[in-house]
């Protein structure tokens, strides 16, 4: 489930910083980076019980180092948060067209608790199980918890955070990176780049072990939309396609295997 909780990491960090721009930047000084830090995450988790709707351009620019390739690709998401406390629910859905090409080359949809990826080429819809979270507690799943309520602290505890340029002019750049095993398997590192002024986020990036890249742009994103809930539901599987679901303890050679992605921090 390492690709769809990449894509969802998009549809909620741009979520996140959307709702931080009503949030006053931390006062310090600014060789303070920890404290600065602590400032911002604070925002970002107050930011995070705010969002209820969102919907999203994307761009994304996929690198890959194996192959010496460059694909395009352009889109939408959406965003809903369904319920309240514990026992809501983060639906979301995403579709992107691959550069010069009519038809979605990948489309997700996240019900709450399944996510189902559609698969073209194998006109497959593979259904992916969410996990439950314990108690009162967000599903601790890699970077999927961080997106959907961990707190603060506790996502300082599973990462390694850092502010990488605290002195750019335009950009505030918050590093990412593992320091667990599955949570290694999902990315090396990444970065999240948000616009100085405002919090909008401008892009995320992505690198895996392997050196491929996956590049998020984010043209325009807005929050408070007016959204329908049936747009979340478990999609019908078309005429020819097939429903395929894909358990966490299946063997790898029984998994459908997907290739991990990257991305490269924004020029400046």
């Amino acid at each position: 489930m390492r690709k769809p909780v990449l894509v969802l990491a998009v549809l909620l960090l741009t979520g996140a910083a959307l709702s931080a721009q009503t949030t006053p930047a931390p006062k310090t000084t600014p060789n303070d980076n920890a404290k600065l830090l602590d400032g911002y995450l604070a925002s970002w988790e107050k930011a995070m019980r705010g969002v209820k709707t969102l919907s999203a351009q994307l761009n994304r620019l996929d690198k890959d180092k194996v192959l010496f390739s460059t694909s395009k690709y352009t889109g939408f998401a959406y965003y809903m948060k369904s319920g309240d406390g514990p026992s809501a629910l983060n639906l979301a859905s995403l579709e992107l067209k691959a550069e010069g090409k009519k038809e979605f080359s990948e489309k997700i949809v996240c019900t709450g608790t399944y996510l189902y990826v559609f698969v073209p080429a194998q006109k497959e819809i593979r259904a992916y199980e969410l996990p439950k979270p314990k108690g009162n507690q967000v599903s601790d799943d890699g970077f999927l918890g961080l997106l959907f309520g961990m707190k603060a602290e506790d996502a300082k505890k599973k990462y390694t955070l850092t502010l990488s340029k605290p002195e750019d002019k335009w950009y505030v750049y918050v590093d990412v990176t593992p320091k667990e095993a599955k949570d290694k398997a999902e990315f090396a590192r990444a970065r999240l780049v948000l616009n100085k002024d405002t919090y909008l986020p401008r892009q995320l990036w992505f690198e895996h072990s392997n050196g491929n890249e996956v590049t998020w742009d984010i043209p325009k994103a807005q929050t408070g939309v007016t959204l329908d809930r049936r747009a979340f539901d478990k999609p019908n599987v078309p005429n020819g396609w097939k429903l395929v679901p894909v358990t966490e303890g299946k063997s790898a050679a029984a998994q459908p295997k997907q290739e991990p992605r990257v991305v490269r921090p924004m020029k400046q």
